[in-house]
């Protein structure tokens, strides 16, 4: 059973489900691709939602441009951008601690040759039964 779990990860991981950024299914990856290089963080909303009152602003041009919605939304943001900041500090420090936190049998599997084992022979060496 875990042969077949290992397998189906390293299916998904190597050949998809990719999709569009409707939501069909395409055998590119590239939306997702375009996804991971925007490096959102939590803490950057705050930074977009001004940005685009700014130019909401400019397209007014000097207007009256801001709606109870957008009032709404700038103090929600502000109240809630010292835990997003709290967030991107956790993860950041929990993302430096993991990688050296693996154990010995998950990082043979992340090399880039692949494991020189397999995973059904080292769990009965461990005397584990499968």
């Amino acid at each position: 059973m875990q042969k077949g779990f290992w397998e189906y990860i390293r299916a998904y991981m190597n050949n998809g489900p990719w999709f569009d950024k409707e939501g069909r299914h395409c055998e590119s990856d590239d939306f997702v691709k375009s996804q991971l290089a925007a490096h959102l963080k939590a803490s950057d909303i705050l930074r977009h939602h001004i940005r685009n009152m700014t130019k909401k602003r400019q397209a007014a041009s000097g207007k009256n441009y801001l709606s109870g919605l957008d009032v709404l939304s700038l103090l929600v943001h502000i109240a809630y951008h010292p835990a997003h900041r709290i967030q991107d500090l956790t993860y950041n420090i929990t993302k430096r601690r993991s990688r050296n936190r693996w154990p010995e049998i998950v990082l043979e599997r992340l090399r880039p040759d692949g494991p020189t084992t397999r995973l059904i022979d080292l769990e009965r060496e461990r005397g584990l039964e499968v």
